[in-house]
């Protein structure tokens, strides 16, 4: 067993890590810049200064900026998923 071949499958090991949360539970992913937006938003609501000029107004005004749907995390998951057992396969 080459070194490549301990490379690609530690490769395919964390592609298949990263991807299978991503398709499972692709909601934890996806509504954590919208909770940290939000918990910033009280914080700065309960007297917190800000950070820089005009947060608050920012916060308010925009949506997150990684902001993606269910759906595109599970598409985003699935190929890391065949990426990552390609690489295992390829590996062995």
């Amino acid at each position: 067993m080459s070194d490549i071949d301990v490379l690609l499958i530690a490769l395919g090991v964390t592609m298949l890590a990263v991807s299978i949360p991503a398709i499972i539970r692709p909601n934890m992913l996806h509504k954590q810049s919208v909770r940290n937006r939000d918990a910033r938003l009280l914080e700065i609501e309960a007297g917190a200064p800000e950070t820089y000029f005009e947060e608050k107004r920012e916060l308010e005004a925009y949506t997150p900026r990684y902001n993606p749907s269910n759906r595109t995390l599970r598409a985003f998951g699935v190929v890391g998923l065949i990426i990552g057992s390609l690489s295992i396969f390829w590996g062995l």
